[in-house]
């Protein structure tokens, strides 16, 4: 549809237009739009558009009419010729450069594809240029008057006293009768076959073939011809086919040279004998102002017609087709009852389909252009076609104004400029006006340099033009749209659904329709509005998204009608850490709360702020909020009191105010989080309504922008090369990564380092490496706690003390770790041993682990221990054990009689052995799933959180699939996960 409302825009045509079924046509449908254009005296050039209900589709119809004048003459014009395809512009382009002005011209016959043939008759001039007897016709006479009929032409030659007949003129030869060619035909005969011919000179030279008339010849030569044979100019082929009847070819051998031969065509309507131009017609699809029902239908498809009114009036009528959102088309008694309705009393339907073509000269354009819109996207090259030429000559003398919009259908407040060119008395353009253009219109919508503005009310807009005493008048459409479509500018692409960031802006522009049809609307046309979460807009379609995640839609409105667009605002998770409580400072002051850093009960890292209340309590802090600080986030692990822990706040003006997080019914950890009030501007802490004494701890303390928390580690790829170590970590949340919470360690020792947060990047020279082996491992934690780390082993000479370690392969680990007496042997004589096969022992594993931990067993000597069993801890194991103990990292074993035992001199399982190294790591670390081990089931549940800790460090990686938590651990193997712990 879009390249036909450019087309009419170009050409800047003036309309008549109606967006209603009132003016509606019962063969096409309801009439939507259209306009209709005087080209010269009495003939007009329309275009309907028509909204078919049962199609859900247009129909697109462009007719000439006229009435016969001195003014203009119909025509019917062919190529070079009769059967010499050419379009119609290729023919009107041919009138034009003999200096005639085309006014209209439509394809004409239907004609054989292969070989251009016509079917029916063809006159130019009055002469007969192509015969068929049994055909209807459409004739022109000399005073532009048609004649629509059926010819049943007489064709004979009368020669030695027979009379014969001849089966066509013109024709491609077939194997039965004479047919006689003339040099309208071509240069040859055309035929493939043997044959006999004889070639006829007119005793009157020039004289020729017409209705009504008789050639008189002389046989100048008898041929048996063996294919083609040349036709002279100016004479006659009569030819037969060998295998045509033997009688009638000896009878056309019989002739001699010299011998005459007369040409009669007549027709039983003597109406022809005066017809000037005429073509064939297949059908004759309205006679006598009724339609002939006994016509075959058809599909709908494009469709060509002539049709002649009472008065003598001409239609020439086209309607385009196989073009959805264009024009569908028409069957054929649909155009037999559109002809009826516009006035006809009898028509003829033309070739149709790919061939039907209509061309016209505009006003203010010196030549013709094709109106319609053929549906093989090009005009086909058609045999014939008829024309309306104009036989006024320009006479210089204004005679009207010819008003053309730019837009011809327009929205409510759409604009157009209208622009008045002057035509002579002979419908000539002029290049100048006869004077200054004074424009006017009904509501005053056109201002005085012709600029017509849309009114509100839907309707048809007169805009009228005087120059010089001349004038001339455009209706213009104001239509309510039923469609509108919305671009993004960016992509051009029609959108309906709209995912931004915040802050990301969107230029949006919205095009209207009716029933298809493109309606011109400027921005002003639209009504601009989006819900307040999601962003703003302006009035002419820039939309601004907001700075918050949200939903909504954005609506565009144009009259009454709307169409909306589903917007999602996505701001990407940013969280602000407030505190991990990982330092020194637990970064609150309390009333009425006493405040400590702990690691008994952590979330995250290896700390938490443990807070001791009385009654009601306040833990103050200062934060100045940013438009992205949304929520308060925290971990609370409950004391099931049922007090109140609210987040505190001040507004711009100082004052408070207070949002609740959680009412603490509960035990364990539990992430709580409040919304930030708005107009809020500070987070100035926690308070606790409480009537009784608690403990609480928290961890983690954030503020974000989403009510969500992150729970994806970022990732750390550490490599080492000499003494150069680099590792790449990645967040998946941009600004989530801080060199405050990296560490880079060497056998568990930190190591200074850089950080380059624009490339990622952690960077080290590593010192002191010396020929040991040593672990070196790069942890970071993200804004909410998540920890990821990368280890790489540098195998290097370590010292071996132990005489049995010497093949081992566990040789690496225990090396290092006895050079930093984390671990010892037991020597007997001169050789040391590790016994590295051997169960280790829960009072064995609790003294490497203590010393892995680097603490001083001296400081726990004066621990007091619950075990019934603690006078059989081994001496040297004895202060590991407390230590453990007092930090919360090993808690011993219930008895068959609820007595709790350290049981030290016991075998550890693997499992316990797992538990103690978990509880000794930060916490945050991703846990790997245990299912891909065949025993996880076996795993205790008091076990499986440190476990599946561990597996997800890589520190322990299960055997032939197994993770074996009952069997006990050996010493080879401790050695090596606390190795790989680092």
């Amino acid at each position: 549809m879009k390249s036909i409302l450019r087309r009419i825009t170009a050409l800047a045509l003036c309309a008549v237009l109606l967006c209603s079924t009132a003016l509606a046509s019962d063969a096409l449908g309801g009439k939507i739009y259209g306009y209709t254009l005087d080209i010269c005296d009495d003939t007009t050039l329309t275009r309907e558009v028509m909204w078919s209900s049962s199609r859900s589709d247009l129909r697109t119809e462009n007719y000439v009419t006229y009435k016969p004048s001195d003014s203009i003459s119909p025509v019917v014009s062919f190529g070079s010729s009769i059967p010499d395809k050419q379009t119609v512009t290729s023919m009107a382009k041919a009138l034009e450069k003999n200096g005639r002005r085309v006014l209209s011209g439509i394809n004409g016959d239907y004609f054989v594809m292969a070989t251009g043939d016509p079917l029916g008759i063809v006159i130019t001039d009055g002469v007969l240029r192509s015969s068929a007897s049994y055909l209807h016709a459409i004739g022109f006479n000399a005073d532009g008057s048609a004649v629509i009929g059926t010819p049943n032409l007489s064709l004979m030659a009368d020669f030695k006293g027979q009379s014969l007949k001849i089966a066509d003129i013109n024709k491609i030869r077939t194997n039965t009768g004479f047919y006689l060619f003339t040099d309208d035909f071509g240069n040859t005969t055309k035929n493939t076959q043997k044959g006999v011919d004889v070639i006829l000179a007119p005793n009157t030279p020039g004289d020729q073939l017409k209705i009504g008339g008789t050639v008189s010849c002389t046989v100048e030569q008898v041929i048996e011809a063996s294919g083609a044979t040349a036709i002279p100019d100016g004479k006659f082929i009569m030819s037969i086919s060998n295998k045509s009847g033997e009688w009638l070819q000896e009878t056309i051998r019989s002739l001699q040279v010299g011998d005459t031969v007369d040409i009669n065509i007549s027709s039983e309507d003597t109406r022809w004998n005066n017809v000037q131009h005429a073509v064939g017609a297949m059908y004759w699809i309205l006679k006598d102002g009724k339609v002939d029902t006994s016509i075959s239908d058809g599909a709908s498809a494009p469709r060509t017609a002539v049709g002649v009114k009472p008065d003598g009036s001409v239609v020439f009528y086209t309607i385009d087709g196989r073009q959805s959102g264009l024009s569908v088309g028409a069957t054929i008694q649909m155009v037999a009852q559109r002809l009826q309705e516009l006035g006809c009393e009898n028509a003829v339907l033309l070739d149709g389909g790919g061939s039907t073509t209509l061309v016209s000269t505009y006003p203010d354009f010196g030549t013709s252009s094709t109106i319609n819109s053929p549906s093989e996207g090009t005009p086909r090259s058609v045999s014939n076609a008829i024309f309306l030429l104009s036989n006024l000559s320009p006479t210089g003398t204004a005679g009207s104004l010819y008003v053309t919009p730019k837009s011809l259908t327009l929205l409510p407040g759409a604009t157009t400029q209208c622009v008045a060119s002057a035509m002579d008395t002979g419908w000539y353009p002029m290049d100048t006006l006869p004077g200054d253009v004074t424009w006017s219109s009904a509501d005053n919508a056109v201002s005085a340099s012709g600029l017509f503005t849309a009114p509100a009310a839907p309707g048809v807009y007169q805009v009228s033009a005087e120059s010089g005493g001349v004038t001339g008048s455009t209706n213009i459409n104001v239509l309510q749209a039923d469609a509108i479509y919305v671009t993004n500018e960016a992509t051009g692409k029609n959108v309906s659904t709209l995912s931004l960031s915040p802050g990301q802006k969107v230029n949006l522009s919205a095009a209207a329709s009716c029933k298809t049809i493109d309606l011109t609307g400027e921005d002003e046309c639209f009504a601009w509005t989006a819900d307040p979460a999601i962003g703003t807009i302006t009035s002419d379609g820039l939309f601004t998204a907001g700075s918050n995640t949200a939903s909504g839609k954005i609506k565009v409105a144009s009259g009454s009608y709307a169409v909306t667009i589903s917007v999602s605002v996505t701001a990407p998770a940013k969280y602000t850490l407030l505190s991990d409580f990982e330092g020194s400072d637990p970064g609150f002051s309390a009333q009425n709360a006493t405040l400590s850093l702990n690691d008994t009960q952590v979330r995250y890292g290896s700390q938490s702020l443990q807070v001791a209340y009385q009654n009601d309590a306040k833990l103050t802090a200062s934060r100045t909020l940013t438009q992205a600080d949304r929520y308060v986030s925290l971990w609370v692990y409950g004391d099931g009191s049922g007090s109140i822990l609210s987040a505190a706040f001040s507004y711009e003006d100082g004052t408070p105010v207070t949002q609740s997080l959680a009412t603490l019914n509960f035990t364990g950890w539990k992430q709580v989080s409040a919304a930030v009030p708005e107009g809020a501007v500070s987070f100035d802490g926690l308070s606790l309504s409480a009537s009784q004494k608690g403990t609480l701890w928290l961890d983690q303390v954030v503020l974000s922008n989403e009510n969500t928390w992150d729970t994806t580690a970022p990732t750390v790829s550490l490599s080492v090369s000499g003494t150069s170590a680099t590792a790449k970590i990645t967040d998946n949340l941009q600004g989530g990564l801080a060199a405050d919470r990296m560490t880079l360690k060497v056998d568990g020792q930190p190591v200074p380092f850089q950080w380059d947060a624009a490339s990622g990047t952690l960077s080290a020279t590593l010192s002191g490496l010396g020929k040991s082996s040593h672990q070196v491992t790069v942890t970071a934690a993200d804004t909410c706690g998540n920890l990821a780390r990368d280890s790489v082993t540098l195998s290097g000479a370590s010292s071996n003390p132990f005489a049995d370690m010497t093949n081992h392969w566990a040789r690496t680990y225990t090396a290092r770790l006895s050079e930093l007496g984390i671990i010892s042997g037991i020597t007997s004589g001169d050789v040391t041993n590790f016994y590295p096969n051997r169960n280790i022992t829960r009072g064995d594993f609790a003294l490497m682990a203590a010393n892995w931990l680097g603490l001083d067993l001296n400081a726990y000597a004066s621990v007091s221990l619950p075990y019934t069993d603690t006078k059989d801890i081994p001496s040297w194991d004895l202060n590991a054990v407390k230590a453990l103990y007092e930090l919360g990292i090993m808690q011993g074993s219930r008895a068959n009689d609820g007595t709790l035992r350290a049981n030290a001199r016991a075998s550890i399982t693997r499992a316990e052995a797992m538990t103690i190294l978990g509880r000794m790591t930060e916490k945050g670390y991703p846990q790997a799933a245990l299912s891909a081990f065949s025993d996880a089931a076996a795993v205790p549940s008091w076990a499986k959180e440190h476990v599946a800790t561990l597996v997800g460090m890589e520190v322990v990686g299960g055997s032939n699939g197994k993770l074996r938590p009952s069997s006990p651990v050996t010493r080879a193997e401790v050695a090596k996960m606390l190795f790989t712990l680092w």
